[in-house]
């Protein structure tokens, strides 16, 4: 992701930037930054680096990644799932790809943008939601290292296996397990804490277990 970021970075700057300065942006080392340049180059994406002492990095503003690997259909397809996106994941609505892809070509991206408002209204009947949350993170930790984790849910506590999140047409949810499998919304959870608890029953996907889930 960083690899992207640089380029979006670069292609938004308006003059040369010092890989001291990218460096500080991206919160990395120098030697990390000159890496992902070399990589950038590799990959074809024509980096100019300035030597000496008003030297500089910055790309070739002429460059335009979408063109480079996306057929029209592809950019397409990419500006619109990224519409949808935004419609329903806080995460990727504030991460504004759209914005940064309409950086690199304004018109074709807000030609796409314009008519996806007309003709792709979306009115859901819950809010964005949000990986990054102080819940989520919680129950991200939990997913990682295969923990159990403590919910409160309407002033009671209940001790789960959390296994994936299911979007569904009530908002988000957490598939979990706890000796039965149950499909939990997160708006129903006041709290989340992590538990040191590892539990060793064989887990059924959601995929594979729809009919035998019981919906909270």
């Amino acid at each position: 992701m960083r690899l992207l970021d640089l380029i979006f970075y670069l292609l938004k700057c308006s003059s040369k930037v010092t890989i001291k300065e990218l460096a500080k942006t991206f919160n990395v080392s120098t030697k990390t930054i000159q890496r992902d340049l070399d990589k950038l180059s590799i990959l074809g994406i024509p980096i100019i680096i300035y030597r000496g002492k008003d030297g500089g990095v910055e790309i070739d503003k002429n460059y335009i990644i979408a063109k480079q690997v996306l057929k029209q259909s592809d950019y397409c397809a990419l500006i619109t799932s990224l519409y949808i996106g935004e419609h329903l994941s806080e995460s990727i609505h504030e991460a504004s790809l759209i914005d940064k892809f309409r950086l690199m070509d304004p018109n074709k991206c807000s030609d796409i943008i314009n008519h996806l408002q007309k003709h792709l209204i979306i009115d859901l009947p819950y809010p964005n939601f949000d990986l990054e949350s102080e819940l989520c993170q919680t129950i991200n930790q939990a997913l990682d290292n295969q923990v159990l984790i403590e919910l409160k849910i309407n002033h009671e506590m209940m001790e789960v296996l959390p296994i994936s999140y299911v979007l569904k047409p009530e908002g988000l949810c957490l598939y979990c397990y706890t000796g039965e499998y149950l499909l939990i919304q997160l708006a129903q959870i006041c709290e989340a804490n992590l538990s040191s608890k590892v539990c060793t029953d064989i887990i059924i996907d959601y995929n594979d277990n729809k009919e035998k889930i019981k919906f909270i």
